[in-house]
């Protein structure tokens, strides 16, 4: 069967789709080489290959129109096709069949080529698998590449896909320190992780680009605010040994004093005894020495009476808690002398100046003493964070406010826009 037999007749529709798929294969194997950085002499092979396939495949489909459309044509043109049309059509069938087994055979090394040596193809697919997001960019913000996890989280945040290199808001270079590296930290809109946004300038061949890299940090920003609450657990268990400690110091030197005078309280009786032999019996006691002892012991007596026995001023013990705890106590106004108003002031200093370190991590209490004729108030303010919500009156606040209430006075505690406590007690002189 020559070439003109089976283009006219139904092989037609067997041999010409299998051309037209070897040369379509054909064009992708030439297309690919190219990138791949192949040598000359492959890619000419190639070229040579699709050129040969292209005159066989115009051959045929001009013979079909110059057959079935009766096309007019020159004498030389009726000379060639003739020529052509009567080639038997196994000669287009081995072709065929040896185009196939070639095509094989350059697929099996381009498979082979692309797991021995690394190709643009097998950068981007590296760039893809990366767990990391990474970008880059032109200045104006054209992207240039950018990897699926980049992409994706751009989709998560944005709504879209990454097409400008400035779709995250990175802060400004001025607010950076003058550096062009700058990074921010994206949570996303779900709650379910934060990643960090990094820009950083570069150059290449000349020509500036923008990297842009995109880190998961969703389990160290776990563990940091795991830690924020730890550190916060300890801070407020360091003030409750401060005050341990104070106290503690303040009941063992109690204790010493207590013995001290327990000590002399019984080298008096021991005294008192000598005294009563030796009203009874002269002779037996040493009447200097006697006399020596009471002396001693009569100038400590007097001594001890003559010292400040009285209570500690409670005032002055809340300042000196709130200054071991790390809280400077300001007071405005006409502090009370003494009373009940000068010891509710003093529970107040000490409940504020603990809640200022425990829950607003401040160093700072403002008091103001407020008065009229009758009327006492103290006004209490920290620095520090502002409370998240309604304050609950639990433990120290609980038994302030009970104390207040005892002497007919009120206490109000105020959130917004800072922690306030005021207290209100009835009387100017106290």
């Amino acid at each position: 069967m020559t070439i003109h037999e089976a283009m006219t007749s139904s092989p037609r529709q067997i041999i010409l789709p299998v051309l037209i798929v070897l040369f379509l294969m054909q064009m992708i194997v030439l297309l690919d080489a190219f990138p791949d950085q192949r040598r000359k002499g492959v890619r000419l092979l190639y070229i040579l290959h699709f050129v040969i396939s292209f005159a066989v495949l115009y051959d045929l489909l001009y013979v079909i129109c110059a057959v079935l459309y009766h096309v007019d044509l020159t004498e030389m043109q009726q000379v060639l096709l003739r020529a052509g049309a009567s080639l038997p059509v196994m000669l287009v069938i081995v072709y065929e069949i040896i185009t196939a087994a070639i095509l094989a055979a350059v697929f099996w090394k381009h498979i082979h080529y692309r797991r021995m040596y690394l190709t643009v193809d097998a950068i981007k697919e590296t760039m893809d698998l990366l767990p990391a997001g990474i970008a880059f960019g032109k200045p104006d913000g054209t992207v240039v590449f950018r990897n699926l996890a980049v992409n994706e989280l751009a989709r998560r945040v944005t709504g879209k896909a990454l097409d400008t290199i400035f779709a995250f808001q990175l802060p400004d270079s001025e607010e950076s320190d003058g550096s062009p590296d700058r990074s921010t930290r994206v949570t996303l809109p779900d709650g379910s992780g934060s990643w960090r946004i990094h820009a950083e300038e570069l150059t290449l061949d000349g020509d500036p680009y923008i990297q842009l890299t995109a880190s998961d940090i969703t389990r160290q920003s776990e563990i940091i605010k795991e830690l924020e609450g730890k550190n916060k657990k300890l801070r407020d268990i360091q003030m409750r040994l401060d005050l341990y400690n104070r106290q503690a110091e303040q009941i063992i030197i109690a204790q010493e004093l207590l013995t001290a005078r327990m000590a002399v309280h019984n080298e008096l009786g021991n005294m008192l005894l000598e005294c009563r032999h030796y009203l009874n019996d002269p002779a037996s006691i040493d009447e200097e020495m006697l006399l020596q002892a009471l002396k001693n012991t009569n100038k400590y007596l007097l001594n001890e009476f003559e010292g400040d026995d009285t209570e500690r001023d409670p005032l002055a013990e809340a300042l000196e808690m709130a200054d071991a705890i790390g809280v400077e106590v300001s007071i405005s106004g006409r502090i009370p002398a003494e009373g009940t108003g000068r010891r509710i002031l003093s529970s107040a200093i000490i409940e504020c100046a603990t809640n200022t370190v425990k829950h607003a991590e401040g160093n700072l209490l403002l008091v103001d003493v407020r008065r009229n004729e009758n009327l006492q108030s103290f006004v209490l303010q920290n620095n520090g964070n502002p409370p998240a919500g309604t304050i609950r009156e639990s433990g120290g606040l609980g038994s302030l406010r009970k104390l207040v209430e005892k002497e007919n006075g009120s206490m109000t505690i105020d959130s917004l826009p800072g922690f306030q406590l005021t207290i209100s007690l009835p009387g100017e002189g106290m």
